[in-house]
């Protein structure tokens, strides 16, 4: 997103705060928590999940952001989504799951979802993406974003 001109932050939920799992984190948030949600969602236009397949569908720890955040954050925000897997399907199931559960919360989802199918051979050593087919998939995803805020105004 940032070489197409777009302005992104990374949140990686392996980094969420060590106390955000807890029988009260529904009704008495973490101070590190909301400080983590004020600064990657609370002010964003554009939420871009990026779900790895997990047990046929997404992580349980997005799940429990998700549960654990300000529902009313995220009404009439936008949202898109990549799917990832080392199969056949690119997530393709984890995508419809999130989709449900981001229009439960009111977000507006975007169309298009490209779906990465056996995305560790799609990177280098290095740790590069060498997949060309999914190289342009991820620009044209990210074109289409662009294109989304410049009509909101963004």
């Amino acid at each position: 997103m940032n070489q197409q001109g777009l302005s992104a932050q990374l949140l990686d939920l392996r980094l969420l705060p060590s106390d955000f799992f807890q029988p009260t984190m529904y009704d008495q948030r973490s101070p590190d928590f909301l400080e983590l949600f004020a600064s990657k969602i609370a002010n964003a236009h554009h939420l871009l999940f990026v779900i790895p397949e997990y047990n046929g569908s997404y992580p349980g720890v997005l799940k429990m952001f998700l549960d654990a955040s300000p529902a009313r954050e995220f009404k009439d925000k936008f949202s898109s989504m990549v799917g990832l897997s080392d199969g056949q399907a690119g997530n393709m199931r984890g995508q419809d799951h999130l989709t449900g559960v981001l229009h439960y919360l009111k977000m507006h989802v975007h169309y298009h979802k490209p779906k990465l199918s056996g995305i560790s051979k799609a990177f280098d050593s290095n740790g590069l993406l060498i997949n060309e087919l999914y190289a342009s998939q991820l620009k044209e995803h990210v074109a289409l974003i662009s294109e989304q805020l410049v009509r909101q105004g963004i």
